[in-house]
Protein backbone atom coordinates (compact mmCIF):
# COMPACT_ATOMS: atom_id res chain seq x y z
CA UNK A 1 0.00 0.00 0.00
CA UNK A 2 1.51 3.34 -0.67
CA UNK A 3 2.82 5.32 2.19
CA UNK A 4 0.36 8.47 2.03
CA UNK A 5 -2.74 6.18 1.73
CA UNK A 6 -1.60 3.99 4.95
CA UNK A 7 -0.44 6.83 6.62
CA UNK A 8 -4.06 8.61 5.89
CA UNK A 9 -6.04 5.19 7.16
CA UNK A 10 -3.90 5.10 10.49
CA UNK A 11 -4.64 8.80 11.43
CA UNK A 12 -8.30 7.96 10.79
CA UNK A 13 -8.26 5.20 13.24
CA UNK A 14 -7.48 2.54 11.02
CA UNK A 15 -10.33 -0.08 9.38
CA UNK A 16 -11.96 -3.22 10.30
CA UNK A 17 -14.08 -6.35 8.60
CA UNK A 18 -16.96 -7.02 9.19
CA UNK A 19 -17.97 -9.51 11.92
CA UNK A 20 -13.98 -9.20 13.79
CA UNK A 21 -12.61 -11.37 10.60
CA UNK A 22 -9.11 -11.53 9.45
CA UNK A 23 -8.80 -9.51 6.78
CA UNK A 24 -8.80 -11.15 3.47
CA UNK A 25 -6.62 -9.32 1.03
CA UNK A 26 -6.91 -9.22 -2.87
CA UNK A 27 -5.17 -9.64 -5.75
CA UNK A 28 -4.78 -7.85 -8.31
CA UNK A 29 -4.88 -10.60 -10.45
CA UNK A 30 -9.01 -10.64 -9.08
CA UNK A 31 -9.79 -7.23 -9.58
CA UNK A 32 -8.15 -7.32 -13.48
CA UNK A 33 -11.63 -8.90 -13.93
CA UNK A 34 -13.01 -5.69 -13.10
CA UNK A 35 -10.98 -2.96 -14.16
CA UNK A 36 -7.52 -2.22 -15.73
CA UNK A 37 -5.41 -2.74 -12.77
CA UNK A 38 -2.13 -0.75 -14.44
CA UNK A 39 -4.06 2.23 -14.95
CA UNK A 40 -2.91 4.60 -12.12
CA UNK A 41 -5.93 6.07 -11.80
CA UNK A 42 -6.95 2.94 -9.50
CA UNK A 43 -3.82 2.70 -7.41
CA UNK A 44 -5.15 3.92 -3.87
CA UNK A 45 -8.10 1.63 -4.47
CA UNK A 46 -6.02 -1.44 -5.56
CA UNK A 47 -3.76 -0.60 -2.75
CA UNK A 48 -6.56 -0.49 -0.27
CA UNK A 49 -7.98 -3.94 -1.34
CA UNK A 50 -4.73 -5.77 -1.43
CA UNK A 51 -3.74 -4.51 1.76
CA UNK A 52 -7.01 -4.95 3.75
CA UNK A 53 -9.36 -6.67 1.29
CA UNK A 54 -13.49 -5.82 0.72
CA UNK A 55 -15.96 -6.48 3.92
CA UNK A 56 -14.09 -3.52 5.39
CA UNK A 57 -14.41 -0.07 6.68
CA UNK A 58 -13.48 2.44 8.71
CA UNK A 59 -12.97 2.00 12.58
CA UNK A 60 -14.22 5.18 13.32
CA UNK A 61 -17.77 5.41 11.85
CA UNK A 62 -18.60 8.72 12.56
CA UNK A 63 -16.65 10.12 9.45
CA UNK A 64 -18.85 11.73 6.86
CA UNK A 65 -17.95 11.87 3.06
CA UNK A 66 -17.89 15.68 1.71
CA UNK A 67 -19.48 16.42 -1.05
CA UNK A 68 -17.82 18.51 -4.05
CA UNK A 69 -19.43 21.44 -5.87
CA UNK A 70 -21.67 22.01 -2.86
CA UNK A 71 -23.69 19.07 -2.26
CA UNK A 72 -24.70 19.40 -6.17
CA UNK A 73 -24.92 16.54 -7.90
CA UNK A 74 -22.90 15.66 -11.55
CA UNK A 75 -26.12 16.49 -13.93
CA UNK A 76 -28.02 19.36 -12.54
CA UNK A 77 -31.31 20.28 -14.16
CA UNK A 78 -31.94 23.51 -15.45
CA UNK A 79 -33.77 25.98 -13.45
CA UNK A 80 -37.00 26.04 -15.39
CA UNK A 81 -37.33 22.49 -14.95
CA UNK A 82 -40.03 20.30 -13.46
CA UNK A 83 -37.26 18.43 -11.80
CA UNK A 84 -35.54 19.70 -8.29
CA UNK A 85 -31.72 18.90 -8.07
CA UNK A 86 -31.18 17.33 -4.61
CA UNK A 87 -28.57 18.98 -3.22
CA UNK A 88 -26.57 16.60 -0.26
CA UNK A 89 -23.81 18.10 1.85
CA UNK A 90 -22.47 14.67 3.41
CA UNK A 91 -23.03 10.94 3.16
CA UNK A 92 -21.96 7.53 4.76
CA UNK A 93 -19.09 5.59 3.15
CA UNK A 94 -20.04 1.95 4.80
CA UNK A 95 -18.08 -1.08 3.38
CA UNK A 96 -16.01 -2.03 0.79
CA UNK A 97 -17.25 -4.70 -1.43
CA UNK A 98 -14.47 -7.89 -1.89
CA UNK A 99 -14.45 -10.58 -4.33
CA UNK A 100 -13.68 -14.26 -3.78
CA UNK A 101 -14.72 -17.71 -1.61
CA UNK A 102 -13.69 -15.56 1.48
CA UNK A 103 -16.62 -13.07 1.59
CA UNK A 104 -20.54 -13.00 2.17
CA UNK A 105 -22.32 -12.95 -0.41
CA UNK A 106 -23.92 -9.61 0.33
CA UNK A 107 -20.23 -8.44 0.15
CA UNK A 108 -19.18 -9.49 -3.17
CA UNK A 109 -18.33 -7.20 -6.02
CA UNK A 110 -19.82 -9.11 -8.43
CA UNK A 111 -23.19 -9.50 -6.97
CA UNK A 112 -23.33 -5.98 -6.44
CA UNK A 113 -22.23 -5.55 -10.05
CA UNK A 114 -24.94 -7.14 -10.93
CA UNK A 115 -27.52 -5.73 -8.45
CA UNK A 116 -26.61 -2.22 -9.85
CA UNK A 117 -26.76 -3.00 -13.39
CA UNK A 118 -29.19 -0.08 -15.12
CA UNK A 119 -29.49 1.25 -12.34
CA UNK A 120 -26.00 3.44 -12.14
CA UNK A 121 -24.58 4.70 -14.98
CA UNK A 122 -22.14 3.05 -17.61
CA UNK A 123 -18.44 3.03 -17.01
CA UNK A 124 -18.98 3.07 -12.67
CA UNK A 125 -18.09 0.47 -10.63
CA UNK A 126 -20.11 -0.27 -7.54
CA UNK A 127 -17.34 -0.43 -4.79
CA UNK A 128 -18.66 0.05 -1.35
CA UNK A 129 -22.28 0.99 0.09
CA UNK A 130 -23.63 2.08 3.23
CA UNK A 131 -26.51 1.13 5.50
CA UNK A 132 -28.59 3.35 3.73
CA UNK A 133 -28.69 1.66 0.65
CA UNK A 134 -26.61 4.29 -1.54
CA UNK A 135 -23.10 2.71 -3.37
CA UNK A 136 -20.00 4.45 -3.25
CA UNK A 137 -18.67 4.27 -7.45
CA UNK A 138 -15.92 4.65 -9.18
CA UNK A 139 -15.28 5.74 -12.55
CA UNK A 140 -13.34 3.56 -14.73
CA UNK A 141 -13.53 4.74 -18.08
CA UNK A 142 -14.25 7.93 -19.72
CA UNK A 143 -13.16 11.71 -19.04
CA UNK A 144 -13.94 10.95 -14.87
CA UNK A 145 -11.92 7.97 -14.58
CA UNK A 146 -10.41 7.24 -11.35
CA UNK A 147 -13.04 9.60 -9.36
CA UNK A 148 -15.34 8.70 -6.72
CA UNK A 149 -18.97 9.15 -6.75
CA UNK A 150 -21.54 8.81 -3.94
CA UNK A 151 -25.08 7.48 -5.97
CA UNK A 152 -27.79 8.50 -3.65
CA UNK A 153 -30.71 5.65 -3.84
CA UNK A 154 -33.59 8.41 -2.64
CA UNK A 155 -33.15 10.09 -6.41
CA UNK A 156 -32.61 6.97 -8.26
CA UNK A 157 -33.48 7.72 -12.32
CA UNK A 158 -36.34 5.95 -14.31
CA UNK A 159 -36.26 5.80 -17.63
CA UNK A 160 -39.42 5.40 -18.38
CA UNK A 161 -40.71 8.22 -16.31
CA UNK A 162 -37.86 10.65 -18.06
CA UNK A 163 -39.30 9.68 -21.36
CA UNK A 164 -42.97 10.21 -20.10
CA UNK A 165 -41.91 13.71 -18.81
CA UNK A 166 -39.74 14.87 -21.45
CA UNK A 167 -40.42 12.60 -24.37
CA UNK A 168 -37.12 11.53 -25.30
CA UNK A 169 -34.83 8.71 -24.46
CA UNK A 170 -33.08 9.80 -21.58
CA UNK A 171 -29.32 10.80 -22.49
CA UNK A 172 -26.60 8.64 -20.59
CA UNK A 173 -25.36 12.06 -18.79
CA UNK A 174 -28.96 12.69 -17.11
CA UNK A 175 -28.30 9.35 -15.33
CA UNK A 176 -25.90 11.37 -13.35
CA UNK A 177 -28.34 13.11 -11.83
CA UNK A 178 -28.03 11.22 -8.29
CA UNK A 179 -23.99 10.67 -8.80
CA UNK A 180 -22.09 13.22 -6.60
CA UNK A 181 -18.44 13.97 -6.44
CA UNK A 182 -16.84 12.95 -3.35
CA UNK A 183 -13.09 12.74 -4.20
CA UNK A 184 -10.30 12.80 -7.21
CA UNK A 185 -9.15 9.17 -5.88
CA UNK A 186 -10.06 7.14 -2.81
CA UNK A 187 -7.50 8.67 -0.74
CA UNK A 188 -8.70 12.66 -1.95
CA UNK A 189 -12.31 10.95 -0.88
CA UNK A 190 -10.97 9.73 2.58
CA UNK A 191 -8.96 13.15 3.18
CA UNK A 192 -11.98 15.10 2.52
CA UNK A 193 -13.80 13.49 5.26
CA UNK A 194 -14.97 15.23 8.57
CA UNK A 195 -15.68 13.64 11.75
CA UNK A 196 -18.70 14.06 13.48
CA UNK A 197 -19.81 13.07 16.38
CA UNK A 198 -23.67 12.19 16.67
Amino acid sequence: MSTRMQTLIEKMGGVVRVGAKPFAPLSREIMSKFLDIDRKEFSDYLDYLTCFGGETYLNEVFYKLTMYDNGLPSYCYPPDSPIENVVIKKGEFGCFYGEGESYQTGYSLSGAIKKMENRIPTNFLPIAENNYGDRICLCIKGEKIGKIFYWYHENEWDEEDYLDEFGVQMPEEVKMQNMYLVGEDLYDCFNRMVLEEE
